[in-house]
């Protein structure tokens, strides 16, 4: 037998790192059904009005139709909520957005001015403006991107029963519609998947935002905004918020309410997306508590660890140990089930083929991160 057959016997020390990232992920792994089988959001039987929507965009013509898409839900759907939509000074889409708010009493334009913080750029920026100028104590505010589509009600139900037991904060549960791109699409839903189990688990069962929050839906009481001192400077401001809410010991919950989100159009733009991420993620990283600093790194260094994992797998014929072979293939259905399930949504058989490597195409993004200089907006249209 090819002696490379055995190298990880006869090399005991390779076996260290490669039985600790599979046990790490087994962790993660039995933390996200705890939260998927145990956590269950609760409510009253009525509904919570002191609560105010903030969509904040960058309103250039990239945005345009998913922007008026987005609108045009929060207005149908919560017709006796108020809308605020915050832009940048100067945004293109500022005539447009100004006949809108002038014609619905129920929707108000924030306009962000080219001399506030002129060192900064991004929806951080424009968040801190609106929360200095506009955010009162006691209502709830609800941020949202301009893809979301909010699908449904259930938070209005849930914000009397947790602010009554003094929880502070909110997420929802992420679901993906096809863009211009199938592959994205189908990629996406790994996002759904995790906030069925991991963010469930720490956003909700735990009730402490470890993995950090997401920007759609993103709903906290007026008073506690006035108190946070997020990165102004973030290009992952949601992120930047959850280190605070955790710094502050700030209880949170995982909302019912389900929120499509527009998946990038093309596989160039998932990169770009998931590189800003990345980037953000550890460049904020820094201000975060010890124990959310170490939850985080490991979560985002597993992706890569797991490629050395398998490629050393491969090199070694290791493939041979079934013990190693089997926690593996184990470990690889859970992404493997996500990426199926997108290719079974998106109705193309053919998309089953990619979802062995789909996470490769995930994994890729972070060669992609020198490359992001600033907050990146991708094409939703």
């Amino acid at each position: 037998m090819d002696e490379s057959v055995n190298v990880l016997s006869n090399e005991p020390y390779l076996m260290i790192p490669i039985y600790i990232t599979l046990s790490v992920t087994y962790v993660f792994l039995i933390a996200g059904s705890i939260g998927y089988v145990i956590y269950k959001p609760k409510k009253k039987p009525y509904k919570s009005y002191n609560v105010e929507f903030v969509l904040v965009t960058v309103a250039n013509n990239k945005v345009k139709n998913a922007l008026k898409e987005s609108l045009g839900n929060l207005r149908k759907r919560f017709r006796n909520y108020l809308v605020w939509v915050v832009i940048d000074e100067g945004a293109e889409l500022t005539n447009y957005l100004s006949s809108m708010s002038s014609s619905d009493p129920y929707l108000r334009l924030v306009v962000v001015p080219q001399t506030y913080i002129r060192s900064c750029k991004g929806k951080a920026r424009a968040m801190k403006y609106f929360i200095e100028h506009f955010v009162e104590p006691d209502n709830w505010y609800v941020f949202l991107d301009d893809d979301n589509i909010v699908l449904d009600d259930h938070f209005l139900y849930e914000i009397p029963y947790y602010e009554e037991v003094g929880y502070v904060a909110f997420n929802p549960i992420l679901k993906p519609r096809r863009g211009n791109s199938t592959i994205a699409y189908v990629i996406d839903w790994i996002r759904y998947f995790n906030d069925l189990t991991l963010y469930r688990f720490f956003t909700g069962f735990l009730g402490k935002p470890f993995l950090g929050l997401h920007g759609e839906l993103l709903g906290i009481k007026g008073h506690v905004l006035r108190e946070l001192n997020f990165n102004h400077a973030s290009i992952t401001e949601d992120f930047s918020l959850a280190i605070e809410l955790v710094k502050n010991d700030y209880k949170t919950w995982q909302s019912r309410t389900i929120v499509s989100i527009k998946s990038p159009n093309s596989l160039s733009d998932l990169q770009k997306q998931r590189a800003r991420w990345f980037k953000g993620v550890l460049k904020d990283l820094r201000r975060a508590p010890n124990l959310m600093r170490a939850i985080v790194a490991v979560k985002s260094f597993l992706w890569v660890a797991l490629v050395i994992v398998v490629i050393t797998v491969i090199v070694t014929k290791s493939y041979y140990n079934v013990l190693i072979a089997s926690l593996i293939i184990i470990n690889s259905l859970y992404h493997w089930s996500a990426y199926a399930y997108g290719a079974y949504k998106s109705g193309k058989l053919r998309y089953f083929l990619i979802a062995p490597i789909a996470w490769l195409i995930e994994v890729s993004s972070i060669f992609r991160v020198s490359a992001v200089k600033d907050f990146y907006v991708i094409n939703k249209n």
